[in-house]
């Protein structure tokens, strides 16, 4: 089984705990993920105790490395990985010559690994952690067409006066619409329908 590179440390006080850790790890607060759970001893006089687990985000980093490679292998996919560690998330650039079956219908495919990926470090190391998969850079080139096309639409609604509704889209794209047209003079946008099939009205305001 794939096993994520963690530290484990006990202690009475949480500060001095974390602390001690970061100090024989040589890494500052930027440099790991950790989660610390409180434990409660019963009896008459009750004692805290914290149980810190601590990873370094290069350790993390190779074992979302090496979880993505072991999948994509059983897929029949070879698969090259870039990855960047940023301050509040992990994004992994997957390189592959068959990005329609690891990408899958609209985003499908990889958006499961994503989720994998996710509770799998949850369970390892007890605290969330915000990985973004994209494929050949899919998701950046998607986003930017969702934009375009909204801002397209978003003009046609402001010349004419009449609502436009969209197609069907995920919270993750309709949430890219809404951004994109919040300062856009003479429109709005409101979320309708029952999901999966949750759409996008873009409606004229007076300005």
């Amino acid at each position: 089984m794939l096993e994520l590179k963690n530290h484990k440390y006990e202690g009475k006080n949480k500060e001095e705990l974390i602390n001690n850790a970061l100090k024989e790890l040589n890494a500052s607060t930027n440099e790991v993920y950790y989660s610390v759970k409180e434990e409660v001893s019963g009896g008459l006089f009750k004692s805290k105790k914290y149980q810190l687990t601590i990873s370094l985000k290069d350790e993390v980093a190779e074992y979302v490395k090496l979880y993505l490679k072991e999948i994509t292998n059983l897929m029949g996919l070879n698969v090259e990985f870039e990855i960047q560690k940023r301050e509040n998330y992990i994004k992994v650039n997957m390189i592959s010559d068959n990005n329609s079956i690891l990408i899958g219908k609209n985003g499908r495919t990889m958006s499961s690994l994503q989720t994998l990926l996710r509770n799998s470090l949850q369970n390892k190391l007890g605290t969330k952690i915000n990985v973004i998969l994209d494929a050949n850079e899919y998701k950046e080139k998607q986003q930017k067409n969702i934009e375009r096309l909204a801002v397209k639409l978003a003009k046609e609604v402001r010349k004419t006066k009449v609502e436009v509704k969209m197609d069907s889209m995920n919270s993750y794209e309709r949430r890219l619409v809404h951004n994109a047209l919040t300062n856009f003079k003479g429109v709005t946008t409101i979320s309708e329908g029952e999901e999966p099939n949750r759409y996008v009205i873009i409606k004229p305001i007076e300005e």
